[in-house]
């Protein structure tokens, strides 16, 4: 059964998905500017396998009403929104599946909540490490791209998939993304670039794996192997053929997910519960 809802969180209605399942729950972060359409798929494919799926469109994306203050530039403030969501909805160590911002905000909450996760799976986290030198200017009309936000989100996907997604695939994935507010997009973005949890990673104590795509355009895989490299007991994988988007861009990631999360048994640490 899938469920679609409105519930109230700091007096505005965010919209959220949920499939019942007896495994424990995954709570899947969308990238930015986009909404959890992006897990449209993988969301179906993990119900299928008996988890609890929990989709959010962050405030302000898909058919969330706007943060109270606007626009969100401060991923932590993302990661504080998605532990009330969690509590709100009563969810018990629920694993955390996020891509892009999606994937920093999961490390940010597991900094948070130790003990109060069954493990993250963060794919190509674009924050974390900060802007790595000179922080970049407050975002402005000018830089929500040219000749169109639409068009600068369509060709920028289309070049974000990796080499081997059909070409079929990459169009739709593309056609999918294009319809976001640049006001939102252009925040999440330097949100991205001004987030530094680097002295918090030492915290998480869950089981965490953390993976790039080979073809990723726009967080290079070097870049996120230094993020698991902070992470103690993080597991690292590269994977082949593929870009910035795994969850759309793999047909079967739902059985990937799967496999991700049985390795956490076996590769906690002591002391850290998978």
């Amino acid at each position: 059964m899938h469920n679609a809802d409105y519930l109230e969180l700091d007096g505005r209605l965010a919209f959220v998905e949920s499939r019942p399942g007896a495994r424990p729950a995954v709570l899947c972060v969308h990238t930015a500017g986009q909404s959890g359409v992006q897990y449209r798929h993988a969301a179906a494919g993990l119900a299928e396998l008996g988890f609890e799926v929990i989709v959010p469109d962050l405030p302000g994306h898909g058919r969330s009403e706007p943060a109270p203050g606007g626009p969100v530039s401060d991923l932590s403030w993302y990661a504080d929104w998605c532990m009330r969501l969690i509590a709100a909805l009563g969810l018990e160590r629920p694993y955390l599946l996020g891509c892009s911002i999606g994937g920093s905000i999961a490390l940010d909450i597991a900094t948070k909540l130790p003990g109060g996760l069954s493990g993250v799976v963060a794919l190509d986290p674009s924050g974390v490490l900060g802007s790595d030198g000179r922080p970049p200017p407050r975002p402005s009309l000018e830089d929500s791209g040219s000749p169109s936000m639409r068009d600068r989100t369509y060709y920028g996907t289309v070049e974000a998939c990796g080499r081997s997604v059909p070409p079929e695939r990459v169009e739709l994935i593309a056609q999918m993304h294009c319809r976001e507010d640049w006001h939102v997009t252009v925040s999440d973005i330097h949100g991205a670039l001004t987030h530094d949890i680097r002295d918090a990673l030492a915290r998480i104590t869950c089981p965490v794996r953390i993976l790039t795509g080979e073809d990723d355009f726009f967080v290079p895989p070097s870049r996120v192997r230094r993020i698991a490299d902070l992470v103690p007991h993080a597991a690292f994988e590269l994977l082949p053929g593929i870009g910035h988007y795994p969850m759309e861009e793999i047909p079967d990631f739902a059985a990937r997910f799967e496999r991700w999360v049985k390795d956490f048994d076996a590769a906690a640490p002591e002391g850290v519960a998978p």
